[in-house]
Order: C-alpha cells, then sequence, then structure tokens
C-alpha cells in the first residue's frame, strides 16, 4: 500500500467534489475516532498433530484518522466521503502441544483504509442539527491483509453543533462488510475479518 497514491486519489475526490459543488457549500476536515469492535474475529486453525494456532483481535481495537469533504445540497442533503486509516491489531498465539513447551505470544499492526461514502440528512432544529447517513464504503489493505473483504454498507447517526465558524460532529457509525475472499494458499497468518464493525467518530471541519 503507498499512502502517497491513496493520498493523491482522495486529492482528485477533493477536486471532483468541488466541481459538482458549484454554487452549494463544501465543508472540509478530518475525521477521528476508535472502533468499538475489533479489526479481527477471534479465529483458531485447525489442529495439526504439533500446532494449534490462534489467532484474535484482542489486544487493542485500534484508532481511525483522516480527511474528509462534505458537499451541502438543498433540502437539508449532503454527501460526504471520509479517506479514514486504521490500523488493525492482531495478536497471535502459538501452542506447541507438547510437554513442557509454553505457548509462544506475539503481536502486529497490519494498515487499512477505509472510504464510506455516506448520504446525509440533517433535521432542521434550532442551535444544533443532529443527522443521519447512509452509503456504500470501500476498503484498502495490504498484503497482510489482502482477503478481507474491500466493500460494505455504512449506517449511522449524530449531531452536529457550530462554534464560529467550526463544525464538530460527534457520531456512531455502523458498517457491515461483505465475506472476505479466501486466504492465499501460502498466507502465514490468517484471521477473518469483523464483518460487523462499529465505530465511535468526531468530525471536525469548516
Amino acid at each position: 500500500m503507498n499512502p502517497r497514491k491513496l493520498a493523491g486519489k482522495f486529492v482528485v475526490l477533493l477536486a471532483l467534489g468541488a466541481s459538482a459543488a458549484s454554487a452549494q457549500h463544501l465543508s472540509v476536515g478530518i475525521d477521528a475516532g476508535i472502533p468499538l469492535t475489533g479489526g479481527l474475529s477471534n479465529f483458531t486453525s485447525p489442529n495439526s498433530i504439533l500446532t494449534q494456532v490462534t489467532h484474535t483481535s484482542s489486544n487493542s481495537n485500534g484508532y481511525l484518522v483522516g480527511p474528509m469533504v462534505e458537499v451541502r445540497l438543498p433540502w437539508n442533503l449532503a454527501i460526504e466521503v471520509d479517506a479514514l486509516y486504521r490500523p488493525v491489531n492482531a495478536a497471535i498465539s502459538i501452542q506447541v502441544n507438547l510437554p513442557g513447551l509454553a505457548a509462544i505470544q506475539s503481536s502486529t499492526t497490519l494498515s487499512t483504509w477505509e472510504f464510506p461514502v455516506l448520504g446525509k440528512y440533517r433535521f432542521p432544529l434550532p442551535g444544533v442539527a443532529p443527522f443521519i447517513e447512509a452509503g456504500p464504503s470501500f476498503r484498502k489493505t495490504g498484503s497482510g491483509l489482502a482477503w478481507f473483504s474491500d466493500r460494505g454498507f455504512t449506517l449511522g447517526g449524530g449531531v452536529e453543533v457550530k462554534v464560529l465558524n467550526l463544525r464538530i460532529a460527534p457520531e456512531i457509525r455502523y458498517t457491515h462488510w461483505g465475506s472476505d475472499s479466501p486466504p492465499p494458499i501460502n498466507a502465514s497468518f490468517f484471521a477473518p475479518s469483523s464483518q460487523n464493525q462499529g465505530e465511535f467518530l468526531v468530525g471536525f471541519s469548516f
């Protein structure tokens, strides 16, 4: 995965959004938050004669952070596109089934990028703006998680408040990812993705 290429693609999205906005309002900013679920499902490999390997993401749920762009449309509608970096923690336990041998523990962190494209509706209330959102999400992973599903669907909701020119929007999102692809035959590490993902985010935009 090349972060520069991903950043370049997001710049193109920004340009397209600005073009589509024309006379409408365009907001840019950053989203940051924490996943409420791990990136990997708990998984135990089939037993062999000597070993049993367990994979889990229990060490840490990590964080999410990245730029966002939003095009405000008529009738309290908007379209938001995010580029969220999310590291996925994988804790690995290898138990050799021989007397006197303890389990071998290790942990590694793998990179993913998530690209939700969300339609939003803001409820016209004085002082605050509750909103709901929904739309497809896309995911890019490195070779270490190449079997992860690359698309899903996201639902969310939150409330936006305005402080001077800064908009602050805490929210909860739920994403259901599609089924994973078969892992590579020579994969040294395998654990299925967590298809149901919850997260808490706070957006800061102008």
